[in-house]
């Protein structure tokens, strides 16, 4: 007890950055007395880096299709092409959707992302290519609406992309740029350990085409998120590398907005009984570990009430978290693997989750900029 105490003591008094050794250290401890340690020492850290305000975004998930040409063992999401329930957007359906969510609920940002699809067309596009009907979906949110975020397309995806187009991921993100996109999401990391890698998505790129990506990407300012899934095959020492990895990356570049960890929902998936369930204590850690290890680094650290529920969502507030995520709208991929806790929410529903702590709900856009309430829009008929 006395090693967690003085490690804490390393970050809170003394400054320093915690090493992995430490973090993983810390990840061995499941006794009360070190919990509560680690808790309270996250939430003074958050206290200090960010005070009691909490943030949310009203967004917009859209999964473009399903379907997936490539295969790992932790998604539910995934179809054949020839599966009565695979599916890509339909513009002529999305279109309305879109329009309703901008007016009436007032993203301020849309997220795309999807299945790594070869054959991929979607109806209404003039786009051959399928570099090009990439481009064209950012191109078609942005020429109806200028100001609206679009946060899409991970390092996979643009790796996949490149294999397909030949060409250089720094042409495919230029273009993507000049298109419309405005930030990556940094999904697709899963664990940044390559021995890892090879027994859940042994299809993926690797840990260090993951990192040139997202390296590139920053240099070419386009932001990312950072995230983590875990809860399957990974050790305490995996968690703490993917956690250096992350920060050395944003000591370089310093193009991460926030950091997600993703725990693992297994119930409709190839790993629902090959592995152990997370508990909410589990969870928690990693969130306050998280805050610890990335300090001024990465300051804002998001809790996914989409994987975690309201309650643990709450709970997650005083361990280190000082963000709960987006509205959502239409999130698919947690709910293909078995998630429980909707695939959407309103906006009022999260301010609940940060006002039942006491905090101070404030609205943001994807940089974590705050924002003023916007009226919805008289849509005449």
């Amino acid at each position: 007890m006395d090693k967690v105490k003085q490690i804490i003591a390393n970050v809170l008094e003394d400054n320093q950055k915690m090493t992995a050794d430490q973090a993983a250290y810390l990840f061995e401890f499941k006794n009360k007395e070190a919990l509560s340690l680690i808790k309270n020492a996250a939430n003074e850290l958050r206290k200090d880096l960010v005070g009691d305000k909490v943030s949310y975004i009203v967004n917009l998930n859209a999964n473009f299709t399903n379907i997936c040409d490539s295969f790992c063992i932790f998604c539910g999401f995934r179809r054949n092409d020839n599966e009565p329930d695979a599916y890509i957007l339909d513009m002529n359906e999305f279109e309305p959707h879109l329009d309703y969510n901008v007016k009436q609920l007032g993203i301020t940002e849309v997220c795309f992302q999807g299945g790594l699809y070869s054959k991929l067309k979607i109806n209404g596009f003039k786009s051959v290519s399928l570099l090009d009907t990439y481009a064209e979906l950012l191109s078609w949110v942005k020429d109806r609406y200028p100001d609206l975020h679009i946060h899409a397309y991970s390092p996979e995806e643009i790796e996949f992309l490149s294999v397909i187009s030949g060409k250089s991921e720094q042409y495919i993100l230029e273009y993507f740029k000049g298109s419309g996109l405005d930030s990556m999401p940094g999904t697709a990391a899963e664990i940044l350990v390559d021995d890892i890698r090879r027994k859940i998505c042994s299809k993926k790129l690797n840990t260090q085409k993951w990192v040139d990506i997202i390296k590139l990407a920053h240099k070419l300012e386009i932001p990312s998120t950072a995230t983590i899934m875990y809860g399957h095959f990974e050790t305490s020492y995996h968690k703490a590398r993917h956690l250096e990895i992350l920060r050395n990356i944003q000591e370089e570049t310093n193009g991460f907005t926030e950091f997600i960890p993703l725990p693992l929902i297994p119930n409709r998936t190839h790993l629902k009984d090959r592995v152990i369930p997370l508990n909410s204590e589990d969870r928690l850690k990693l969130l306050a570990i998280s805050r610890l290890f990335f300090g001024k680094d990465i300051k804002n650290i998001q809790a996914s009430w989409v994987k975690q529920g309201f309650e643990e969502t709450a709970e997650a507030l005083d361990w280190g978290c000082n963000d709960i995520g987006g509205t959502l709208g239409d999130e698919r991929i947690t709910q293909a693997a078995g998630g429980c806790f909707g695939k959407g929410v309103t906006k009022e529903q999260l301010v609940d989750i940060i006002t039942s702590k006491d905090r101070i709900p404030m609205l943001r856009d994807t940089l974590y900029l705050y924002q003023k309430e916007k009226q919805p829009q008289k849509i005449l008929i």
